[in-house]
C-alpha cells in the first residue's frame, strides 16, 4: 500500500468530515492515481461522488467494485441507488432483485427497492416493499420516512404524518432530521393545518447540516413579538420564488411597524423592483457564497447602526399567515416600471387582437424529486393550439429545443425580443404585467406575475403544500389552480386549462 496514497485518503476523509466534498473528491482521486488497485479508495470515491450528486460517476465506481468481487449487499444497494438517482430506474431494479433473492431478510435492500419503485411512479408496490423493510426492522427510520412520503402521495395524509413526524423526532443525523421536519411541514400545510405546519417549517433552516445558511451580520436575531417601533433588518430566504412569495408579508409588517424602520435584503436581480414597490424600505442585495463547504449569506451594503435586530422573511409566517382568513385579498404588492409596462403592451398589441397569454413550464433546477412537479413541454401542445390566443414564451433558461418542437408542430408561439427572462427581473415584471394571463407551474416567473397583479393559472401537482389544503391558491387572490389528479397525470388538468382558454375568446 502506498504511504502517499494513504495520506491522500486521510486528507479526503478530513475534507469529507469538514463538509468540503469537492476537495474530498479531488484528494480521493489523487489517492487513486497513486494506488489504482485500492478498492478502499474506489469505495470512498463512490460515496463522495454520490453525496455531491455525481450519480453517474458514483454508479461507475460501484460497478467497478462489483466487478472486482465486492458483492456485499450494501455495496449492491449503493450501486442501485446511484443508478436510480441517475435515472436508470429499471437497471436499479434489475440489480436489486437477485441480491434480494439471496438475502430476503435484508431490510435495507427492501427499503431501496421501495424507493426505486417510487422513482418509477409505482407507489402501491413501493408501499409493499417498504412495509416489508419495516416488518424486518421496525426501527428502520429511513424506510419509515419513505413510506410516509409514499403514503402522502397516495392520499393517506394521517398515516403519512404519523410516519414522518416519528422520523423527525427519531433521527439523530441533523440532515435526516431536517428533511423529515420540512417534509412534515409540507404535509401538515398541505392538509390545511397551518399551526403545525409553520412549527415544523423551522426545518427549512437545516440547522447542523452543510445546507444551513450562515447569515453574516453583527445584529442580534429578532426574537418575535410585536414589530411596532422596531428597527428591523430582514433577509429574504431560500429560492427566488420564495423571496417573491414571502414578500407578500411586507405590507402587513409595514402596517404594524409604526415609527420603526425596515431594511430588506433580496437577490440582486430583485433590488430595483422591490425598491420601487416599497419606497419606505431600504432595499439592498444579499450575496451568497459557499466557503469551505458552508453556505454564507452576507450583506455588503448593510449598515448595522440603522437597525436593532435582524430576521428572515419566513419568520413572520406564523404571525401573519396563521389561518386562511389571515391571507389578504390583496391583488398585488409589487409595482413594475409603468414605462416598461407601456412598452410591452405596445409590443404585444402588434400580435393582433385576442388575449396575450404568457406560458412557462419548467424550473431550471432539475432533480428526480423536483421534476415531478413540472409537466413535460410536449403535454402542453393541446393547450397551445387554442385558436385566437397569442401565446408568449416567458420561460427563462434555454428553450431552444421546446421552441423547435413548437415550430415543428405548427404552433404560433412568440418569444419576446430585447429581454433576458432569467436575469432582467424588473423588465420581466413589466412584461408579465402587460400580459392578459400567465399559465404555468409555480416558479419564480409565475410568482412575479402574480405579485404585480396579473391573473395566473397554475398547473399544480396533487396535494401541493402551498395550496394549504384548498382548491384555490390563498397567496394570490387572482390565481386559479388546475390540479393533476395524481403525480405525473397532467393530461386532465391541461385539458381543463384548454377548455378554460376557449372561454377567454
Amino acid at each position: 500500500m502506498s504511504r502517499d496514497a494513504e495520506a491522500w485518503r486521510r486528507k479526503a476523509r478530513t475534507f469529507q468530515a469538514l463538509g468540503d466534498l469537492p476537495a474530498a473528491l479531488d484528494a480521493c482521486q489523487t489517492a487513486l492515481s497513486l494506488d489504482p488497485a485500492s478498492l478502499e479508495t474506489v469505495h470512498l470515491l463512490a460515496d463522495i461522488a454520490f453525496r455531491i450528486g455525481q450519480f453517474d460517476m458514483a454508479a461507475k465506481f460501484y460497478a467497478h467494485l462489483l466487478a472486482q468481487g465486492d458483492h456485499d449487499p450494501m455495496t449492491v444497494r449503493a450501486y442501485a441507488e446511484a443508478l436510480r438517482e441517475s435515472g436508470q430506474v429499471d437497471a436499479a431494479i434489475d440489480v436489486l432483485k437477485p441480491v434480494l433473492a439471496a438475502n430476503p431478510t435484508c431490510a435495507p435492500l427492501w427499503e431501496t427497492l421501495g424507493t426505486t419503485m417510487v422513482a418509477r411512479g409505482d407507489r402501491p408496490t413501493a408501499l409493499i416493499f417498504l412495509d416489508e423493510a419495516l416488518r424486518l426492522d421496525p426501527a428502520n427510520l429511513h424506510a419509515r420516512f419513505h413510506r410516509g412520503a409514499a403514503r402522502f402521495d397516495e392520499g393517506d395524509a394521517a398515516g403519512a404524518l404519523e410516519d414522518v413526524t416519528a422520523c423527525a423526532s427519531g433521527f439523530n443525523d441533523a440532515g435526516n432530521r431536517a428533511s423529515a421536519e420540512l417534509t412534515a411541514a409540507h404535509m401538515a400545510l398541505g392538509t390545511g393545518d397551518l399551526a403545525a405546519g409553520w412549527r415544523w417549517y423551522q426545518g427549512r433552516h437545516k440547522r447542523g447540516t452543510l445546507q444551513e445558511v450562515d447569515y453574516v451580520t453583527r445584529l442580534p436575531r429578532f426574537k418575535g413579538g410585536s414589530v411596532t417601533g422596531k428597527r428591523l433588518f430582514i433577509s429574504a430566504e431560500q429560492g427566488l420564488g420564495d423571496e417573491v412569495l414571502f414578500a407578500s408579508l411586507l405590507p402587513d409588517i409595514l402596517a404594524d411597524i409604526g415609527n420603526g424602520r425596515i431594511g430588506l435584503a433580496v437577490e440582486t436581480r430583485l433590488v430595483s423592483l422591490f425598491q420601487r414597490s416599497f419606497p419606505q424600505v431600504t432595499v439592498v442585495a444579499h450575496k451568497t457564497q459557499t466557503v469551505n463547504g458552508r453556505i454564507r449569506r452576507t450583506f455588503p451594503d448593510l449598515k448595522p447602526k440603522d437597525y436593532d435586530a435582524w430576521a428572515l422573511l419566513g419568520d413572520f409566517l406564523p404571525t401573519y399567515r396563521g389561518a386562511i382568513d389571515a391571507f389578504p385579498a390583496r391583488d398585488h404588492f409589487l409595482m413594475p416600471d409603468p414605462e416598461r409596462v407601456a412598452h410591452w403592451r405596445g409590443q404585444l398589441a402588434r400580435l393582433g387582437p385576442g388575449p396575450k397569454v404568457g406560458v412557462l413550464w419548467k424550473s431550471l433546477k432539475s432533480t428526480e424529486l423536483r421534476d415531478r412537479y413540472f409537466s413535460p413541454f410536449a403535454l402542453w401542445r393541446d393547450v397551445l393550439t387554442v385558436p385566437g390566443v397569442h401565446f408568449v414564451n416567458i420561460q427563462y433558461g434555454d428553450t431552444a429545443a421546446e421552441m423547435a418542437e413548437a415550430r415543428a408542430a405548427g404552433l404560433a408561439f412568440t418569444t419576446p425580443e430585447g429581454i433576458d427572462l432569467k436575469d432582467d427581473l424588473d423588465d420581466l415584471a413589466a412584461l408579465t404585467a402587460a400580459l392578459d394571463l400567465v399559465v404555468g407551474p409555480a416558479n419564480a416567473t409565475s410568482n412575479i406575475a402574480a405579485a404585480v397583479g396579473t391573473t395566473i393559472w397554475m398547473l399544480m401537482p396533487p396535494r401541493a403544500w402551498l395550496m394549504l389544503g384548498r382548491d384555490d391558491y390563498p397567496w394570490y387572490p387572482k390565481a386559479r389552480t388546475f390540479v393533476a389528479p395524481a403525480f405525473g397525470d397532467w393530461v386532465p388538468a391541461l385539458a381543463e386549462m384548454k377548455a378554460s382558454l376557449h372561454g377567454l375568446i
